[in-house]
């Protein structure tokens, strides 16, 4: 069975410390994939956002062959590896155009004489096809470009033409072997992020202006990540996929989560599609894009892909971004056998496997009351226990809590200000919330944009928990029919999960919850007219004394 080490949006800067420890942990991470594989050689791709737009090309080129070298150390000096460009490595900022090719032709310049295939430089061709030695695969390998804008200034979308399919899928043999497409862009929209807003954190003002006020004001949804990060033509490429006749393993990156879909044909003679995404494979995520830097953030991960004539079997490996001895977290994302051109399911289970977990339980309690500042609002108590596992060792819990919802008059958006609170290890931490969740349909439409109709609380796992526990008083809740959910945030995969009802409260209860677990509760916001808010400012309230940080905290 041949092992592919996935790899993608690396971001990579020319010079950055914080980057060089993470990219630090990702060769010892892969050394690791290495030993437990045996004998059986690795290679390796990297889909896409190698760089991180900046202009100083030397620092790049550098920062890249500086990471190479230590990745054939730890894979074996033979290792393989295709590179194919991203947004980012064609636009400044990843959005902005125009669009570049110098970036990736500089680097399939300095390449040459060493065991890598750099796509994307052939434009306006596309697709290519890899040469086995370069991959090592029993499969045919194309590497596809789709990241062909020659206009327009603003997009981080991409290009899937049918032509250059039928031009790669031409040049193939007539046999059975499975093919494996490398691409850039998602071909189907990936859990959570297709709804997120565009992170537009390093764009300059002008920039930041036209994305979140003026293009959402002329297109619906104009702001949102999938409007302009998507493929043209995915849906006719998947259609043409199906019709090679092949079973198809599509590996991709762009969205930074780690993904899996099955897409079946529709006859005999279709093939299947396995389509599987990577994880930002050198960079930590922010958690509710809080900018502080205690605030949670996802770990790191590439994806370990197992093939031979039998089958596929892909798993994501999380590795902990700083100097530690922290085991990986794995969690498989398909396992499928081949029946001809057919991916059949196998047997497997979506659970991640956590070696060494440190929280036994994570328990939030929630009571909302009418707020005395609007009636628009509710505020919220507070109580989160936290219980360690027999010998584990934690040093401090920071959690985040929402705390300022949009001002009369000023812009709408879901970000927040986020204070951080120091939990209490072994006890239990009680703190207030004003203003903390919309209550009226009106004040959600202020505050989140028109159409919002539910609310929630949440509970945070950020070490992951044996058992989590989110609950919800039903004091002043009456009539609600609140539901529940937990979401493995490095995956996006949402689950829902059953509501157990008391007289007092209701609950919902997730067990071996990995690192980054979000257990929610929901329930339809009131449509009853509301008074207009009352003057004075939001806050966040610590009760009994328990705060350790005064500032705050995340809901």
């Amino acid at each position: 069975m041949s092992l592919l080490l996935h790899l993608s949006d690396l971001h990579l800067r020319a010079s950055d410390p914080a980057q060089a420890v993470v990219l630090e942990k990702l060769v010892g991470a892969l050394r690791t994939e290495r030993d437990a594989a045996g004998a059986r050689a690795a290679s390796v791709v990297i889909t896409g956002d190698v760089f991180d737009s900046a202009p100083d090309a030397a620092g790049l080129l550098t920062a890249f062959f500086t990471l190479h070298d230590r990745i054939l150390e730890a894979l074996g000096a033979e290792t393989p590896m295709v590179v194919l460009p991203g947004n980012h490595d064609r636009r400044r900022l990843g959005f902005v155009g125009p669009h570049r090719t110098a970036p990736f032709e500089a680097l399939a310049d300095a390449a040459r004489g060493r065991r890598i295939f750099v796509s994307g430089t052939r434009s306006p061709l596309l697709a290519e096809i890899v040469p086995p030695e370069l991959h090592r695969l029993p499969a045919h390998v194309v590497a596809y470009d789709s990241t062909f804008l020659p206009e327009g200034l603003i997009s981080a979308g991409g290009t899937l033409r049918l032509e250059d399919l039928l031009h790669a899928h031409a040049q193939l043999p007539d046999d059975d072997l499975p093919l494996v497409v490398l691409v850039h862009h998602h071909l189907i929209p990936t859990p959570v992020t297709d709804v997120s807003g565009l992170d537009d954190t390093h764009a300059p003002r002008l920039a930041r202006w036209l994305l979140r006020v003026a293009v959402p004001a002329l297109v619906s949804h104009g702001d949102r990540e999938e409007l302009t990060m998507t493929a043209l033509g995915a849906g006719t490429a998947l259609s043409t996929l199906h019709a090679f006749g092949r079973p198809v393993l599509l590996l991709h990156g762009h969205k930074h989560v780690p993904t899996a879909r099955l897409l079946s044909g529709m006859t005999s003679g279709c093939g299947d599609l396995l389509l599987a995404s990577a994880g930002t494979a050198a960079r930590r995520e922010r958690v509710h894009a809080a900018h502080d830097p205690d605030a949670a953030r996802l770990w790191p991960s590439f994806n370990a892909v197992e093939l031979d004539a039998a089958g596929v079997r892909i798993e994501s490996v999380s590795f902990f971004p700083k100097r530690s001895t922290r085991p990986s977290i794995r969690r498989l994302l398909a396992d499928v056998r081949r029946q001809g051109p057919k991916w059949e399911i196998a047997s497997g289970s979506f659970r991640a496997n956590d070696p060494a977990p440190r929280v036994q339980l994570d328990e939030a309690r929630y009571v909302l009351s009418p707020s005395p500042e609007t009636a628009h609002r509710w505020d919220a108590v507070c109580e989160r226990t936290i219980e360690l596992m027999p010998g584990a060792r934690l040093r401090r819990y920071a959690e985040f809590v929402r705390t300022s919802p949009r001002p009369p008059g000023g812009p709408r958006t879901p970000r927040r200000n986020s204070r951080p609170l120091e939990l209490r290890m072994g006890g239990t931490t009680r703190y207030a919330i004003s203003q903390a969740v919309c209550r009226t349909l009106a004040e959600a439409a202020r505050s989140y944009g028109a159409g919002v109709a539910f609310e929630s609380v949440n509970l945070l796992c950020r070490y992951g928990a044996q058992r989590a526990s989110l609950s919800l008083c039903k004091d002043n809740l009456d009539g609600a029919a609140p539901f529940a959910s937990v979401v493995d945030l490095a995956t996006g995969r949402e689950r829902p999960v059953r509501l157990r009802s008391t007289e007092r409260e209701w609950t919902a209860s997730a067990e071996g919850c990995p690192p980054r677990s979000l257990l929610r509760i929901y329930w339809a916001i009131g449509a009853h007219a509301a008074a207009a808010s009352t003057s004075g400012s939001p806050a966040l309230r610590a009760t009994a004394g328990d705060l350790r940080d005064p500032r705050g905290a995340l809901r």
